[in-house]
C-alpha cells in the first residue's frame, strides 16, 4: 500500500450561494495547508445567531479544492481518501463527482474513490465542509480540521483500520497477541498467498509468524502470537510496539503497546492486574488560539501538562478524539475515555448531529472504535453524553444498540455512558420536580429550562437519588459495564451497596465537589475515577458578552498556565505535600465564595497590590495536613483547621511576603513582586516540527509580575507564526499577532518550524 499525504497546498473559499455551472477557485482564495480551520480564520460577529454557545461564530459552507496527479501505473488498483476529521458535515467530490459524504466530522471515514479517477492526468479533489446554525453546543470549528491521506492498495488488499492488535493474556513469561485484519480481493479467482506478522521493537524484530492462505472476496486474518518477555504497556512504563501484517504486496502497521485491562465490583479497573484510579480531566477537542485544528506538537504540550498536573486520564469530550491526541496519550501514558458523541436523537441545537444519527450512527460507533482499539492509552468507550431521550423505550434500544457495536469490534475494554439524572429523567423529570418542591405541574409543564436549571442548583441530590433516576439506571445495566455518572456524586455509597456488583465512574463532576468524590472514590472499590469539568479551557459555551470567545472553567487556562485549583486538586489526590496559598481580589472581599457550579476560586497567586496597607483581604490555603498557619512577614497570623484539604483566612495586605506553614514544616511563600524590575522570561516546549512558547514576566527575584500591557515581538528566526495572544488579546479573523501585549499571567505563541 502507498499512503500519500494530501495536507500540502489547499485553495480554500467560502461560498455563501450554492447555485454555479463551474466550481472555479475564486481570486481570493486562501492556499494554506491541512489542518486548516477555515471558520476560524473568518470573522467573529457581535450579531451571530449562535452567541456565545459557538463563541459568536456562525458557521457557514467552505470548499477546500486542489489538483491531484495520479500516474497510470495506479491503474487496477484500488484507492480510498481517508478524512480524520471533516467539520461539521462533509461532501466529497472527485473531478465533480460526488465520491462520499460525512454526517460526523469527529468520526473521520475512509472512501473508495476508485470509480471517478482518471489516471496520466491531475484530478479535482474537492472537498465541501458545512457547519450550520445551531450545529453545536461549543465552538467545533469548520473545514478539514485533522489530516487527508490518499491511500492507493494493491488488488488484493487489507482494509483499512481492520487490523486490530490485541493482548489476551499476559503471565510472567511474557504475553499472549491477538492479530485480527480484514483482507479484501478484487481479483476474478481465488489465489494462495504468504503473508507475515511481524512484531518489532525500537526497529528490532522479537517475534515474527508467516502463514498461508487462500483468499477470494473477503477473507479474514485472525493470528495468536505468544511474545516472550514481552515489555507491558502502563502510565508509569508507556512502551511501545510495531506490529506490521503482509501479505503479498500489501502491508498494514500499526504501532501499539500491549496491557491486559479487567474490571469487576471487587477490584475495580486494573491494567496488568494493578489496580487503577482514574485521575481525570474531561476537555473539548479545540487547541485554543489555533481553532478546532489537531495539531500533534500542542496535543503533547497540553497532555504533558496536564499529567504534571496530576491527571492521569481524559475524556474526550464529548466525541471521538484526533489520532494526534491519542497517539500523544499513548506515547506519555495518559488513560483516555473516548466519546462517540453528545446526542443520539433528541436535539440539544436545531442544526446538530440528532438530525442525523437516526441513519449513521452505525458508522460514527464503527469508526471511533475502529480509530482507538489499537491504542494503548484508550481504557474504555462512553457511548454518549447526558442523553435527553435515554429514558424512553428507543432510548433503551439505542444504548443496547451501541454498547453491542463496540464489544463487536472491540471486547476488551469497558463501554459507559455519560448520564445525567436530571437529563435522563426525560418527560418524568416533571414528576420530580413536582415531587421535591409541591409545585403545581403546570408550573414545570411549560418546559422552561431556567425554571428546571433553578431546581438542579439547590436540589441536585435528591434529583440524583430520586426513584425515577434510580429505575433509568438499572435499566441501563445491560448497556454499559460501568455506570457513568454526571454530577451524581450522592449515588456512590447508596448505589455500592444497594448494587454491589455495578462498577461507577464520575463521568463529569463539579470542582467544588473534588475531595468528596476523590474520597468516596479511593474508599469504593466499585468506583473506578473521576472525570472533572474540566480540565483546560476551551472555546464556546459562554454568557459573556461579544468578542469573547474562550470559556475559562478550567483548571489549566487555554495557554496552560495553572490555576489555583489544579494545586488544590494534585493536594487532594496525595500528589502535593507542600501547601499552596493564594489571594481572593481584594474588591472581593466579604462577598460569599459562590462562582457557579463549575468554577472553584476567584483566588490568584497574588501578593502585589496597589491597595493602602491594612486592606483587609481573604487568603485560601490547601494542605493534606490537618492544620495550617499564615504568616505575613515572619509574623503569625493564624493557625487553622483544615476541611477537605481548605483553609480559609482573613488578613489584611503588608507589601513582602505571605507564607502558609503545615506541623510538618512544609511552606509555600507569595512575596510582592517588583513591576519596575520585570522582564520577559519564555518557557519553550517541543514538540514535532512545533514549539509552545509560554511567555511570563519576572522581577529581578524571579517573581511573576502580571502584565499591564508590556509589548513582546513573536518574530523568532527559522520559525512560521500559527498563533500568538495573552489574556486580552481579540480574536481577528485567528490570532496571528506578530506583536503582543501581555496581561494577566501572561502570553502564548505556537511556531512551526520552516
Amino acid at each position: 500500500m502507498k499512503t500519500i499525504n494530501l495536507n500540502k497546498d489547499w485553495h480554500i473559499y467560502r461560498r455563501d450561494d450554492a447555485f454555479s455551472l463551474v466550481t472555479a477557485v475564486p481570486e481570493d482564495a486562501v492556499k494554506a495547508d491541512l489542518p486548516y480551520d477555515a471558520l476560524f480564520h473568518d470573522e467573529q460577529t457581535s450579531d451571530s445567531m449562535n452567541g456565545g454557545r459557538t463563541g459568536y461564530f456562525d458557521g457557514g459552507v467552505y470548499y477546500y479544492q486542489k489538483e491531484v496527479f495520479i500516474p497510470e501505473e495506479e491503474r487496477g488498483k484500488m484507492l480510498f481518501l481517508k478524512t480524520e476529521g471533516a467539520f461539521s458535515r462533509s461532501f466529497i467530490y472527485i473531478n465533480g463527482s460526488l465520491a462520499d459524504q460525512c454526517d460526523f466530522g469527529y468520526a473521520g471515514q475512509t472512501s473508495d474513490i476508485t470509480p471517478y479517477i482518471r489516471y496520466g492526468v491531475n484530478n479535482t479533489f474537492m472537498i465541501v465542509c458545512k457547519t450550520d446554525l445551531y450545529s453545536s453546543r461549543w465552538y467545533c470549528g469548520t473545514g478539514l480540521l485533522r489530516p487527508v491521506t490518499l491511500l492507493i492498495k494493491e488488488p488484493v488488499y487489507i482494509e483499512e483500520d481492520s487490523l486490530f492488535v490485541s493482548c489476551e493474556n499476559i503471565d510472567e513469561d511474557g504475553a499472549s497477541i491477538r492479530v485480527r485484519a480484514d483482507l479484501v480481493s478484487i481479483l476474478p479467482a481465488s489465489s494462495v498467498m504468504q503473508g507475515t506478522i511481524r512484531i518489532t521493537s525500537s526497529g528490532t524484530c522479537v517475534c515474527e509468524e508467516t502463514f498461508s492462505l487462500r483468499v477470494r472476496d473477503r477473507y479474514q486474518i485472525d493470528r495468536r502470537l505468544y511474545l516472550r518477555n514481552a515489555h507491558l504497556y502502563s502510565e508509569e512504563d508507556p512502551y511501545l510496539y510495531d506490529v506490521t501484517v503482509t501479505v503479498g504486496e500489501e502491508t498494514a502497521s500499526v504501532r501499539t503497546g500491549f496491557r491486559k485491562e479487567t474490571f469487576d465490583a471487587v477490584h475495580g479497573l486494573r491494567i496488568n492486574g494493578k489496580t487503577v484510579k482514574l485521575r481525570g480531566a474531561c476537555i473539548h477537542h479545540d487547541e485554543g488560539i489555533l481553532g478546532g485544528v489537531a495539531e500533534k506538537g500542542f496535543e503533547y504540550y497540553r497532555v504533558k501538562r496536564l499529567k504534571k498536573a496530576g491527571f492521569n486520564a481524559i475524556r474526550s469530550a464529548h466525541n471521538h478524539p484526533s489520532q494526534e491526541l491519542l497517539e500523544v496519550c499513548d506515547e506519555l501514558g495518559v488513560w483516555v475515555l473516548d466519546e462517540v458523541c453528545d446526542m443520539w436523537t433528541k436535539m440539544k441545537g436545531f442544526g446538530d448531529y440528532a438530525q442525523n444519527f437516526s441513519r449513521s450512527w452505525k458508522q460514527t460507533v464503527d469508526q471511533t472504535v475502529k480509530g482507538s482499539r489499537n491504542h494503548p492509552c484508550v481504557v474504555g468507550y462512553s457511548s454518549g453524553n447526558e442523553i435527553s431521550e435515554i429514558n424512553t423505550d428507543r432510548g433503551f434500544e439505542a444504548a443496547h444498540d451501541i454498547f453491542e457495536e463496540i464489544h463487536l469490534l472491540d471486547d476488551t475494554r469497558f463501554v459507559t455512558n455519560g448520564v445525567n439524572g436530571a437529563f435522563a429523567a426525560g418527560d418524568e423529570v416533571i414528576d420530580i420536580a413536582v415531587d421535591l418542591t409541591g409545585k403545581d405541574r403546570s408550573f414545570y409543564a411549560s418546559g422552561d429550562v431556567n425554571r428546571f436549571m433553578a431546581l438542579m442548583a439547590s436540589r441536585m441530590k435528591d434529583i440524583t437519588l430520586h426513584p425515577v433516576v434510580t429505575k433509568v439506571l438499572e435499566r441501563l445495566e445491560t448497556s454499559t459495564d460501568v455506570q457513568g455518572y454526571n454530577y451524581m456524586t450522592a449515588r456512590y455509597a447508596e448505589d455500592a451497596v444497594n448494587y454491589p456488583n455495578r462498577i461507577m465512574l464520575g463521568t463529569e463532576t463539579y470542582p467544588k465537589d473534588i475531595a468528596e468524590n476523590w474520597r468516596i472514590i479511593t474508599s469504593l472499590p466499585q468506583c473506578i475515577g473521576d472525570f472533572t469539568w474540566t480540565g483546560w479551557d476551551y472555546m464556546g459555551e459562554l454568557s459573556q458578552p461579544y468578542p469573547a470567545l474562550n470559556n475559562d472553567s478550567g483548571d489549566l487556562d487555554r495557554f496552560g498556565f495553572r490555576r489555583p485549583v489544579s494545586y488544590y486538586r494534585e493536594i487532594v489526590f496525595g500528589l502535593r505535600t507542600e501547601p499552596y496559598v493564594c489571594v481572593r481580589p481584594p474588591e472581593k472581599y466579604g462577598t460569599p465564595r459562590m462562582f457557579g457550579p463549575w468554577k472553584f476560586t476567584d483566588a490568584k497567586e497574588c501578593w502585589t497590590y496597589d491597595i493602602p496597607p491594612g486592606t483587609p483581604l481573604t487568603a485560601e490555603v490547601y494542605t493534606a495536613e490537618e492544620s495550617v498557619s499564615l504568616y505575613i512577614n515572619g509574623e503569625l497570623q493564624e493557625t487553622k483547621e483544615t476541611h477537605d484539604c481548605f483553609a480559609l483566612f482573613d488578613t489584611a495586605y503588608m507589601p513582602g511576603e505571605i507564607k502558609a506553614v503545615t506541623p510538618s514544616g512544609k511552606e509555600y511563600v507569595i512575596h510582592t513582586a517588583d513591576p519596575k524590575s520585570a522582564h520577559i522570561v519564555t518557557y519553550d516546549t517541543e514538540a514535532e516540527d512545533m514549539i509552545m512558547t509560554r511567555i511570563e514576566l519576572r522581577d529581578k527575584d524571579g517573581n511573576l509580575v502580571f502584565g499591564s500591557g508590556q509589548e513582546y515581538q513573536t518574530e523568532r528566526e527559522g520559525m512560521e507564526l500559527l498563533a500568538a495572544a495573552s489574556e486580552n488579546t481579540v480574536h481577528d479573523h485567528g490570532f496571528l499577532n506578530r506583536t503582543i501585549h501581555l496581561y494577566g499571567h501572561g502570553g502564548f505563541a505556537v511556531y512551526r518550524k520552516k
